[in-house]
């Protein structure tokens, strides 16, 4: 550096210092941002609705106290790649004789992330296919009634939880057609508190239980979508129910599952990833 451009730069204060510096992090960050925001792959566990230290895959293993189970699957759908979360107890650790499958295909070490004796994380792997999570734990198997949708570019049916006010969020849906029906849970973290669910015109509330699960409180209900829902197309989206909510608690979508007359599966994804109020 030159005598006259060292004189130069010491005539600057350090708060000037300061603000050129913060202006050239920010031309640098942008890109990464905006690269963020195109491509929305989970690929940590910081993207699922329940964030749990990551821990790393290790020859640990807790004995299990009883018979594995499985709470939650986080999320229900994904793409290759992405980070998906199976929330349960008993699940030990790695070991030789336990195993994670995806619709039957059992998921290769290379693309397991961590497991512990309360969760498991792992990455979609190429060549999945759409299906059932089953766990075997030392030959004690059991698997998540809902169904894990592999995704990709051309998956159409989507779920919105938009906010509407501080206690209020209102479930809106695209590429949906008569006589479908929706399963859908919602999970209540943090709070006691009972949701008041109202669906819209058009929309029919078959059937709603609540139970329980150590992380949190699920609210299952069944809509039926009648002859004033029409197909929708990619531009359009339909109010399907309003969730309301007394206390100060987080409520998502923890499972979704659009079948027809038929009982076909059709996957169907979430937008945005998070999706509390």
């Amino acid at each position: 550096m030159s005598k006259r451009l060292m004189q130069w730069f010491y005539k600057f204060s350090w708060k000037k210092i300061a603000g050129i510096s913060l202006f050239i992090l920010t031309l640098a960050i942008l890109p990464m941002a905006r690269e963020a925001v195109l491509n929305p792959t989970r690929t940590r566990s910081e993207a699922s609705l329940i964030h749990p230290t990551p821990q790393p895959i290790t020859q640990e293993f807790e004995t299990p106290k009883g018979l594995p189970k499985i709470f939650l699957v986080d999320h229900f759908f994904g793409k290759v790649g992405d980070a998906v979360l199976i929330h349960g107890e008993n699940l030990g650790g790695l070991h030789q004789n336990s195993s994670v499958s995806l619709a039957g295909k059992k998921i290769e070490v290379n693309d397991l992330v961590s497991w512990t004796g309360s969760y498991i994380e792992f990455k979609v792997p190429q060549g999945a296919n759409s299906g059932q999570m089953e766990i075997n734990i030392l030959g004690n198997k059991t698997t998540w009634p809902g169904m894990f949708f592999v995704t990709d570019e051309n998956t159409q049916t989507e779920l919105r939880l938009e906010k509407i006010t501080v206690n209020e969020a209102k479930l809106t849906a695209r590429y949906l057609q008569n006589g479908q029906e929706l399963l859908l849970w919602l999970l209540v973290i943090g709070g006691e508190d009972k949701l008041t669910i109202a669906p819209e015109k058009g929309v029919g509330l078959t059937e709603q239980r609540n139970f329980k699960y150590p992380i949190g409180q699920i609210y299952e209900v069944k809509l039926k979508l009648d002859g004033n829902i029409r197909t929708l197309s990619n531009q359009e989206l339909t109010g399907l129910l309003t969730v309301a909510k007394t206390g100060e608690f987080l409520v998502g979508i923890a499972r979704g599952e659009l079948s027809t007359a038929r009982a076909t599966l059709i996957p169907l994804q979430l937008h945005p990833l998070y999706v509390s109020f």
